[in-house]
């Protein structure tokens, strides 16, 4: 039979972009372009390419319309992620059936039976219907679409094998098309996706043992770059990571990762920027509080000299600049002046209320030169290191010093050999005598403490049977620190030593923790140490006069001062004197004098301390009375 011809001037399919294009007599392949009139070889979506400027299969339409050309562009852009993500569907399904995962179907047996049986005659009336096909297409009758049929890519999913007709039958001999129902392409036909997906997810439903398999998968790879690239495992628990395995999934296989030189080369600038946006987004707030710009200088292993210079507000620390200053061959105070007032330029003076450096004395030299060119902002010597630098001096006391070097026989011959650590866990049940510290001096006196602590465990390990019959106990250093473990006045002393220490190890510690600030505390802390070695030391004075030395020299100043003296805590409790009251609330009125420079603001900055002072407005309201201690001094106002 001849076949069908299509109506003059209609459209071969349905498709949009035959608005623009219309097809070429005598060829399947060619269509015109309607704008430039150019022949376009590929069909209908090489002449959407060709008119949405997409480069690479087909040369860009030069007369189209920037409406037409946006219009198709947008329409491709959706056609390749409907595309992107039915294949990714079909190889989600593709993958639970190599997993032996057939979906869920009901609870049912009965039902099942049911659903499969069903599939399976779908399947055999779809064979059916394309051996009709292939009989009209062999007879020369036009192919007809037939209800239930399907299309010829679903058909593609079968897997098929070819059976001859023995010779010799009477038939011609031609090739039959069968169906194999346990090819994954048959299984995958065999899921119904719409019986898969729930009402209110696109994607398909997948079983707890599909899961299961894919974690288990998705780790293993994760597993092997952090393992054998010798990452930290804590990336596997990393923010950053899921967002990767969603882009990863999003866009497919055809995706490929970064290089090494796009990592530092491109993406790196890109990071980069996104900080300093980031950054800049705490502008308003230094503006409003104020920052402290800290200065921390330390050497590496291989002498290098390196200053880093630290942000911090109530926002939190912000790493500001590394300066290498191992080839600058002599320090001054103006050097370190010179290397603050350019970075308080960086910052921008306005926001810097005190610069926090080491008690150096080239270093506090530069700090007090950049107070008298800025006269808006403070120097201010480390708390840790002052407190520091008090414990150093404490330790170098002839009664103090021999008991730390008493400790330190103890400690050194026990870490110097092997056995000796492992036979001492045995007696501390795995505790140990050294500690890291906090500071350098402050190890010396935590270390005591853990020796202390451990007395009773030391005494049963010295005198034990098998620590007797060991060479460790006939050596010299042996015996010494058995000397100083059976030495009770090594004990008394121990004892004592920690009671001058404690008190200062714990405002050590406050200073060094990062829970919150401590300009505010310190004042009261530091009275609290001295209260305490007063009332546990005979000879308290000496030690008054070290930490009284450093603390008016190099400690305290009006920052300190204020910070009491704002602090509700401090000012309304029972233990302020009017003494201590008067002064701090003279280093407050300093402080707004110097950092406020106008004299308005200045008078009402001292109205409003005075109505603060007085419980009087907001103040003395039973909010604000309830909220003292529940407060953090540094990110609450001072106003209503």
């Amino acid at each position: 039979m001849p076949r069908s011809r299509r109506k003059e001037g209609a459209s071969p399919s349905d498709d949009y972009g035959w608005r623009w294009g219309e097809a070429v007599e005598g060829s399947r392949n060619n269509v015109k372009c309607k704008f430039c009139e150019r022949i376009i070889t590929g069909g209908i979506t090489r002449l959407k390419e060709h008119l949405a400027g997409k480069t690479g299969n087909v040369k860009a339409c030069e007369c189209v319309s920037s409406e037409v050309r946006k219009n198709i562009a947008e329409q491709l852009k959706e056609y390749q992620k409907e595309k992107s993500v039915r294949q990714r569907r079909k190889e989600e399904l593709e993958e639970r059936i190599k997993l032996g995962d057939h979906g869920d179907y009901g609870d049912s047996d009965d039902e099942e039976d049911e659903l499969t049986i069903a599939r399976r005659e779908s399947i055999r009336s779809r064979h059916e219907w394309e051996e009709r096909q292939h009989q009209r297409a062999r007879t020369g009758q036009d192919s007809v679409y037939e209800p239930g049929g399907g299309s010829s890519s679903a058909s593609q999913l079968f897997r098929t094998f070819s059976v001859r007709k023995p010779a010799g039958t009477g038939r011609s001999e031609r090739e039959h098309r069968w169906t194999n129902f346990d090819s994954p392409g048959a299984k995958l036909a065999n899921m119904d996706p719409v019986l898969e997906r729930s009402k209110s997810s696109k994607q398909p439903k997948l079983t707890t043992s599909f899961l299961k398999n894919a974690k288990a998968k998705l780790g293993r790879v994760i597993s092997k770059l952090i393992l054998h690239e010798a990452l930290p495992a804590r990336i596997a628990e990393s923010p950053f990571l899921p967002p990767v395995l969603q882009v990863a999934a999003e866009f497919g296989k055809s995706v490929k990762g970064p290089s090494a030189y796009e990592v530092t080369g491109v993406y790196l600038d890109e990071e980069y920027k996104e900080i300093q946006e980031w950054v800049n987004g705490f502008k308003p707030i230094w503006k409003e509080r104020g920052v402290t710009l800290m200065c921390d200088g330390w050497k590496g292993t291989r002498n290098q000299h390196i200053i880093n210079f630290l942000v911090y507000s109530p926002r939190g620390t912000i790493f500001k600049k590394s300066i290498d200053a191992s080839s600058v061959t002599s320090r001054t105070a103006e050097y370190y002046f010179g290397i603050m007032d350019e970075i308080v330029d960086e910052i921008g003076e306005e926001y810097i209320v005190q610069v926090v450096t080491d008690n150096e004395a080239a270093v506090k030299a530069g700090g007090q030169m950049l107070m008298q060119k800025r006269s808006h902002l403070y120097w201010s010597a480390c708390s840790a290191h002052c407190l520091d630098l008090i414990l150093e001096e404490i330790g170098n006391r002839t009664s103090v010093k021999k008991v730390l070097d008493q400790a330190k026989q103890i400690s050194s011959f026990i870490y110097n050999h092997t056995w000796t650590i492992d036979y001492m866990k045995r007696y501390t049940k795995g505790a140990e005598l050294l500690r890291p510290g906090i500071t350098r001096f402050a190890t010396n006196f935590i270390a005591l403490e853990s020796i202390v602590r451990s007395k009773q465990a030391l005494k049963e390990m010295v005198t034990s049977s098998e620590w007797k019959r060991s060479t460790y106990a006939r050596r010299p250093a042996g015996q010494d620190m058995m000397k100083v473990i059976d030495s009770n006045q090594f004990w008394k002393k121990a004892a004592d030593v920690l009671k001058i220490q404690e008190p200062l190890v714990k405002v050590l510690r406050m200073c060094d923790g990062d829970e919150k600030p401590t300009m505010g505390f310190i004042y009261e802390a530091m009275d609290r140490a001295k209260l305490a070695i007063q009332r546990d030391c005979r000879y308290y004075q000496k030690y008054w006069d070290i930490i009284d030395r450093r603390w008016s020299r190099q400690l305290h100043n009006d920052l300190h001062s204020a910070g009491y003296y704002l602090n509700p805590q401090f000012l309304y409790g029972a233990n302020s004197s009017n003494e201590v009251l008067s002064e701090t609330m003279a280093g407050v009125r300093n402080v707004i004098q110097r950092i406020e420079p106008s004299l308005n603001d200045q008078i009402l900055a001292m109205n409003q301390l005075l109505l603060y002072r007085d419980k009087v407005d907001s103040f003395g309201t039973p909010l604000a009375q309830a909220a003292i201690l529940k407060t953090n001094p540094g990110k609450s106002r001072i106003s209503s």
